[in-house]
């Protein structure tokens, strides 16, 4: 597996699919009751504890929280946002791509917060 993910409940679970078909680990939290009822202090403090990515379209929220965290010297897994007017919700292969690409980049993601970019990874 390259990289583990956790998609919160406002992603689209066909992108596990997608990043899954890509060699990823990669649980949607959508559908998924456990994890779909989960707040987002829990969502992340769990993805934090199985040692994976959030990713995320809910922007402003994420970002507050991982600032909390970051006041209190806490760590996170990291969290990837992704901006409505960067990636509609139905661009999962556009998505996927991205975060392959992130992931493949080799870059640790544990404590970073990223925007999702439509520039390669590199870059991002």
């Amino acid at each position: 597996m390259l990289a583990a993910f956790l998609l919160d409940a406002d992603v689209p679970p066909a992108l596990a699919d997608a990043l899954r078909q890509l060699g990823h680990d990669a649980l949607a939290a959508a559908g998924d009751p456990a994890l779909g009822s989960l707040s987002d202090t829990d969502l992340l403090a769990e993805a934090t504890r199985q040692d994976r990515v959030v990713v995320t379209f809910n922007v402003a929220d994420f970002v507050a929280l991982t600032r909390e965290l970051a006041r209190a010297d806490r760590v996170h897994a990291g969290v990837i946002l992704i901006h409505s007017r960067t990636f509609g919700r139905s661009d999962v292969g556009g998505v996927a791509r991205q975060l392959d690409a992130l992931a493949r980049s080799g870059r640790d993601l544990r404590n970073v917060v990223i925007y999702l970019s439509k520039r390669d990874a590199g870059s991002v």
